[in-house]
């Protein structure tokens, strides 16, 4: 079963082994600043004055809105660690980047063209609209340095699902325990949402493509930035060639998405190439295909008459 892996930065090791340490809800990756709960926010969010939680923070915590952020970085599901908050993955926020982000950020800066000594201006969530071509999207992060064409960096982690509050399997019940057990309250982990890992690769899917080509013609690039876990999936679960995409160069294409893994910061990939294939080479609309097409025999012997919903005419 899914358990929390990571809260406000730190892997929970053991009962009451961070007793103490989450008072003022700080997240390592910005810098120290208070968490915001990343891509938890809202639903996850706990009432800053009540129980159980309450004694365990700060009252300066809950000053901005009277609530005590979900600090929940990443989910273990098996013997993989999903990051579900995109500042776990990689942020722009700090002025200092963490150990843990330091070489992922000089990569993903590189690859953008930036050199040493440029001045990056950069924007978060701005939002896309184009109404009459009906575009409507939202950029995770806009880069733009002095005479040079804009960046779109697009940081994709995992969102939960199965989550159930009587069974206290939802996101915020999951935090609420979570700290509960660093403070040595509760003697062993209990469950959390799980990892809705098709979701991910949908939304991915669905806007890759277009922001990719959006930001090629503007006359710049869209850098996508995934965990390694995500990328392994869709190696194993579309028709994309990743092997003949991996560009150990780290040469930029039409569509640009870099790998890390969350554990080892030096562990990146850079996997590139075009939107379409133009002689068989490997591109990147191969996500959308299948890794293989079963035989009929894998349907044929479901279709029984015990299974059968309906049988109509038609008039």
């Amino acid at each position: 079963m899914p358990v929390v892996h990571e809260l406000f930065g730190e892997i929970l090791t053991g009962c009451g082994n961070h007793k103490g340490r989450f008072r003022y809800a700080r997240c390592p990756h910005t810098a120290g600043k208070q968490c915001d709960g990343g891509g938890n926010r809202d639903m996850a969010r706990w009432p800053a004055q009540d129980q159980p939680l309450a004694p365990f923070f700060d009252p300066s915590v809950g000053e901005r809105d009277n609530h005590i952020p979900c600090g929940i970085c990443s989910i273990l599901l098996g013997d993989k660690s999903w990051a579900v908050c995109s500042r776990r993955l990689l942020t722009f926020d700090a002025t200092e980047p963490s150990a843990q982000q330091k070489v992922l950020l000089e990569r993903v800066l590189n690859l953008a063209g930036f050199a040493s000594g440029d001045t990056v201006r950069i924007w978060s969530e701005v939002p896309l609209n184009d109404k009459a071509n009906s575009l409507n999207y939202r950029l995770d992060y806009v880069l733009c340095a002095e005479g040079r064409s804009p960046v779109i960096v697009e940081i994709m982690t995992a969102s939960t699902s199965g989550g159930n509050r009587k069974k206290r399997t939802d996101i915020q019940s999951a935090f609420c325990d979570a700290v509960l057990y660093a403070e040595g309250n509760i003697p062993k982990l209990r469950d959390s949402p799980g990892v809705n890992i098709r979701q991910v690769w949908a939304r991915m899917a669905s806007q890759m493509i277009v922001k990719s080509q959006i930001a090629n013609e503007w006359g710049g690039c869209a850098i996508w930035v995934v965990q390694d876990a995500l990328m392994d999936y869709i190696g194993l679960n579309t028709g994309l060639r990743l092997h003949d995409l991996h560009s150990p160069e780290w040469k930029i294409g039409e569509v640009n998405v870099v790998s890390a893994n969350t554990h080892d910061p030096d562990d990146i990939r850079l996997y590139a190439g075009p939107i379409r294939s133009r002689n068989g080479e490997a591109c990147w609309t191969e996500l959308l295909n299948t890794p293989a097409t079963p035989s009929f025999d894998a349907l044929d012997g479901k279709l029984d008459d015990d299974r059968m919903v309906a049988e109509l005419t038609v008039p």
